[in-house]
């Protein structure tokens, strides 16, 4: 097209990288290892320096097009100054939204307060015609640094609440897509060469990088094959281009309706190509399966391959001073009771025998049998253990007494939550180091 202008904000558009897809691939082929935490470090951040990057390129084309000839150090001002003034929106909604959701509980209002925060930061940022993308990015990046509880609840729900803002963003993207502008053979040219060198620059800028950080061999070759994806910030920012330019005369205009036809275009194509891509890439750098998780122990094992064997036992005949003997000599919260000919009864917790302290006198009439709790969630041997962490979660229990088998009521073992995860946490490291050998 011979404008300078449209390759500065294509260039900028082309180093943003889409995190969603590139996460779901990773995970969907339990990718761990060196090319894999590098990919997610960069995907993490370098939507933010493609942001900063369009603002200084944005700068640069409304010059080239107005025809301006401004000092560099003029050109570097405004951007610079709308880059701050997003990043201290951002930080300042973060915060207040942080302290208001500490002091909500109902979920409904945590929903109904993120979201206006969020069309908030938009309004300002388009009032002050700063960033309103940069500014919703900080905005997200402090609420869910700040040390909360409420933090994984609010973005669970803000979640659950954007899947069709997603897929109405993208309709209304496609929208504006004229499939006859692409058909005109420099316009597909300009999309084909915008996929070609936006490919070769990942590959050869991760080479590059990689060889001046002395990264390892494997970052070096693959890392760039593991950054093709593009999605919602480039398209983002074309339809800010396409605002941006439709004030500075047809030409500009013109300009930005292309940018935007090009950007989602090759967005369509790139969604295709990046997920075998990004597999080839950790395919090579032999880190698929690597990725050991909670989930993957946990699938592995049956209920009688983790429980706890050897514990106290509690018999319905011990009077109130073996019981509290018995639980003396064990750190325990949960102890089982079983009947003379070892048929499983029920528990009885630390909290069961607070009653019973004050009758001292009567501790030889006390019976295990007497204070005995049932209980009606129990475990087998043969059980899957998956099945079992469920009903831990569920029902926001720590302990489960194991059955031998459903039709008897013999007992076999227990199950504390805690003990559980610490297995599970040691399972997990274990394996990754045996993968890692």
């Amino acid at each position: 097209t011979g404008k300078v202008y449209m390759g500065l904000i294509l260039g900028a558009l082309s180093s943003a990288t889409a995190p969603a897809a590139t996460y779901s691939v990773l995970g969907e082929y339990k990718a761990r290892g060196p090319v894999t935490m590098t990919t997610l470090s960069i995907v993490a951040l370098d939507d933010a320096l493609a942001l900063l990057i369009y603002g200084f390129a944005s700068v640069f084309a409304r010059s080239l097009i107005l025809h301006e000839n401004p000092s560099l150090l003029s050109n570097m001002a405004i951007p610079l100054f709308q880059i701050a003034a997003s990043v201290i929106l951002g930080v300042v909604a973060g915060f207040i939204l942080y302290k208001i959701t500490n002091k909500v509980r109902d979920k409904g209002r945590i929903l109904s307060l993120a979201l206006g925060t969020i069309i908030f930061v938009v309004g300002l940022s388009i009032y002050f015609r700063v960033d309103p993308i940069l500014a919703s990015m900080v905005l997200g990046v402090v609420a869910s640094n700040l040390q909360s509880p409420k933090n994984k609840e609010m973005f669970d729900l803000v979640k659950k609440f954007s899947p069709p803002i997603f897929i109405l963003f993208f309709v209304l993207v496609g929208a504006r897509l004229d499939g006859r502008i692409l058909m005109k053979g420099n316009v597909l040219f300009l999309a084909i060469a915008y996929i070609l060198s936006r490919s070769i620059g990942k590959v050869a800028g991760a080479y590059i990088g990689g060889k001046m950080s002395g990264a390892r061999d494997t970052v070096t070759k693959y890392l760039g094959f593991c950054l093709f994806d593009q999605a919602g910030v480039a398209v983002g920012l074309a339809i800010a281009t396409f605002h941006t330019f439709s004030v500075l005369g047809e030409e500009a205009r013109s300009a930005g309706f292309l940018i935007i036809s090009i950007i989602t275009a090759t967005t369509f194509i790139l969604q295709l190509i990046a997920p075998p891509m990004i597999k080839y890439g950790i395919k090579k750098a032999d880190e698929i399966n690597r990725d050991v998780t909670d989930e993957d122990v946990v699938e592995s094992h049956k209920v009688g391959d983790v429980m706890e064997s050897d514990f106290f036992v509690i018999r319905e005949n011990n009077n109130l001073h073996q019981i509290i003997d018995i639980m003396k000599e064990s750190n325990a919260n949960n102890f089982p009771v079983v009947s003379m000919d070892d048929k499983f009864r029920g528990v009885i917790s630390l909290s069961d025998l607070r009653d019973t302290f004050n009758e001292e006198q009567m501790d030889q009439l006390i019976l295990a049998g007497d204070i005995v709790r049932e209980v009606d969630i129990v475990a087998y041997t043969d059980q899957e253990l998956k099945d079992v962490m469920q009903v831990f979660k569920s029902k926001n229990i720590d302990y489960i007494p194991v059955l031998k088998g459903k039709e008897s009521m013999l007992l076999s073992g227990q199950l504390e939550y805690r003990k559980l995860m610490d297995y599970i946490e040691k399972e997990v490291l274990l394996r990754q180091q045996e993968l890692e050998v």
